[in-house]
């Protein structure tokens, strides 16, 4: 460097650096490697900023600082001459050091007070800038080597740098102080608050230290305080949400109640329905079993009609003398084959026709082993045991006669000489018959029992598919509705203070709302 720059102020062409000595550019030159320097007027005019201390070289680095520090408000116009003395009068400020013995006898660098010197700050580095380099293929450590050694510059000065220093020996030498990554605004910030500083004595700095920290304490509080308060309004956010959507859940559940009851309902009248059918079929069937074997009809088989409407009630009647005992009066039946005999008596019940062909096996029991015994062959049809077992069955009677016996007044008689032999073998009959038409009726009804066991199943696969896919309508429907909204309350109209509620207005049943 020629002894012509001596007195001269300087500027970097590459990284706009202003230089106030030789010694600074030569400083310079062997960190950055840029050797391009131009000369800078004293009368050039600079902006410095009252409440950060910062200096901006252009009007354009003013706005630039203005927008990125809001804090930076009041500008003063300077001179290139103000900064080279306010520079000189920082380098001149007494900073005396003392040489102490260390361990090894050498000397160790102290302050004004004896204390060691503080060990230097590692440099900053914008890290805008860093990844940009990073960016372009640069590899970390010499991106951080190229801001450190061009003081931080702007993107042009480190892309100088790295070229001219590619072929280095050292390049991918780290550096002994690993540099701290901050962000522009940071660094700047940093800075200001370090030149806003400067002039301050130690009390000074303490108790902006002080009120930094009681500041800092103050936000932290206030920044709990708003996330304790946005946490207890989700809280009571969600805590809504569930009370509504507990709401709509039940309000579906007694609608699927009401339609359950209602099916049931339904069912029920049904199955009575069905059995009123049977019933009449069943009187119908046994009608017809008696017409056919010219037997009258008995009451309970009459058809069901509409019973009369009430009629006015009447004075009162006399008393009657009482009823003279009923007699019975015999009905002509005519005779008939065995075999149509027998198909009449297969219309009873079972227990009816059990009874009937025990009794009347006996009875042919007994005239076989007794033929010559004149009171087996006389039964008294008055005899109510008699009655209910032989003639309360419908054809017993008629079979009765179909096997020999004859009607004598309230008395049934086998005629002398007449054997049983055939009445026996007709009540065989009969009981094969019977059993046979019993383990049928009982296969037909186990095979309805199944085939509605089969229906009652199916049925209930189907009323479990159609809830399922009821359900998941419903949380279709639910989904579709988006997020629950709040329940917004509002203050009651008296001014009591307190809040009145605006509630949910749920369509329910009538039937729902009776009291429990």
């Amino acid at each position: 460097m020629s002894a012509e720059v001596a007195g001269m102020i300087l500027r970097c062409a590459k990284t706009g650096k202003l230089l106030f000595s030789e010694r600074e550019a030569k400083q310079h030159n062997d960190d950055t490697g840029f050797a391009e320097f131009e000369q800078v007027s004293p009368d050039d005019k600079v902006w410095f900023c009252v409440e950060t201390g910062k200096v901006c070289i252009t009007e354009t680095e003013k706005t630039v600082y203005q927008k990125r520090d809001p804090t930076a408000k009041t500008f003063e116009e300077k001179t290139i001459a103000f900064l080279k003395e306010r520079h000189l009068a920082r380098r001149q400020q007494p900073a005396a050091v003392a040489a102490a013995d260390g361990a090894d006898g050498g000397a160790v660098p102290m302050d004004v007070d004896g204390a060691p010197a503080a060990a230097p700050d590692p440099p900053n580095i914008s890290k805008e800038t860093l990844d940009q380099l990073l960016e372009m293929g640069f590899p970390q450590p010499r991106a951080e080597k190229a801001l450190v050694r061009t003081s931080n510059g702007s993107l042009d000065a480190a892309i100088t740098w790295l070229s001219d220093h590619a072929d280095d020996a050292d390049v991918d030498v780290p550096l002994e102080l690993t540099p701290t990554i901050l962000a522009q605004a940071d660094i700047d910030a940093a800075a200001a608050t370090k030149s806003a500083n400067a002039h301050l004595t130690l009390e000074e700095k303490q108790a902006k230290l002080q009120a930094a920290v009681e500041a800092a304490q103050r936000k932290r509080e206030e920044t709990e305080r708003e996330e304790e308060k946005a946490r207890e309004k989700a809280r009571r956010e969600s805590g809504k949400t569930m009370v509504k959507t507990k709401a709509e859940m039940e309000d579906l559940q007694r609608k699927r109640d009401r339609e359950a009851r209602k099916k049931e309902k339904e069912d029920d009248i049904r199955h009575r329905q069905y059995l009123r059918e049977q019933l009449e079929i069943d009187r119908a069937d046994r009608r017809a079993a008696r017409e056919k074997a010219g037997l009258p009809p008995l009451a309970t088989d009459a058809p069901k009609t509409s019973a009369p409407p009430p009629a006015a009630p009447a004075a009162p009647a006399p008393a009657r003398p009482p009823a003279e005992p009923r007699v019975h009066v015999p009905v002509e039946i005519p005779i008939v084959p065995i075999p149509d005999a027998l198909k009449v008596l297969l219309t009873n019940r079972d227990f009816m026709l059990d009874t009937f062909v025990e009794t009347a096996a006996k009875l042919a029991d007994n005239v076989v082993k007794q033929p010559n015994e004149d009171k087996f062959r006389h039964v008294k049809t008055s005899n109510p045991k008699i009655h209910e077992r032989l003639i309360r069955p419908t054809g017993g009677e008629l079979f009765m006669l179909a096997c020999g016996w004859r009607r004598a007044g309230d008395a049934l008689s086998l005629p002398a000489g007449t054997g049983a032999e055939a009445m026996a073998s007709a009540v065989a009959e009969l009981g094969r018959q019977a059993e046979a038409a019993k383990k049928e009726r009982a296969e037909a009804e186990r095979e309805k029992l199944r085939v509605e066991r089969e229906a009652a199943m199916r049925a209930k696969r189907e009323e479990k598919e159609r809830l399922r896919a009821a359900m998941e309508a419903d949380r279709r429907e639910i989904s579709a509705r988006g997020p629950s909204q709040a329940i917004k309350a509002s203050k009651l109209p008296s001014g009591g203070g307190g809040l009145a509620v605006n509630r949910l207005n749920l369509e329910e049943d009538p039937e729902d709302n009776r009291p429990a």
